[in-house]
């Protein structure tokens, strides 16, 4: 309850997120190669794995609930339609056959492995967005109470 460590941390988190959000899409660090800090791309392609989404969707809701600005919930919304194919393959993640998660996306390819941690990382995912639709009918009558 903090408030020098809740902006703190809110400026990080915003900086980070300006990174991977790029034109209404969700393009997360690769796992191939670093990125710098005066980077202003994201050149590499692929690498991409169901966990970092999961976290993000996961942070992008706390944030919510503690600073109630809508473009948190924009977002959550986004992160989790890479799952369902908004992702530069185009590709489904989450298998609707198996209720698995496949293990992440390369430059052309979908990894068809679908281990545990990544159908854990959807499935947090999910359960996340759903809590996430609950709180933010919450905060937006929370905001109306105190107008």
């Amino acid at each position: 309850d903090d408030n020098h460590y809740k902006l703190v941390a809110k400026e990080s988190f915003d900086f980070l997120i300006s990174k991977i959000f790029v034109n209404g899409h969700l393009k997360v660090i690769s796992n191939n190669g670093w990125h710098y800090r005066h980077d202003v791309s994201l050149d590499s392609i692929g690498g991409e794995q169901p966990i970092d989404i999961g976290y993000t969707i996961i942070a992008l809701e706390k944030f919510y609930r503690l600073f109630g600005k809508e473009d948190y919930a924009k977002k959550a919304d986004i992160a989790f339609s890479w799952f369902l194919g908004d992702n530069h393959l185009q590709q489904n993640i989450y298998n609707h056959c198996t209720a698995g998660c496949y293990d992440g996306i390369e430059e052309f390819n979908v990894n068809i492995n679908q281990g545990a941690e990544s159908t854990l990382s959807y499935l947090l995912s999910r359960l996340t967005m759903e809590k996430f639709k609950s709180k933010k009918v919450n905060v937006k009558q929370k905001m109306v109470l105190q107008s």
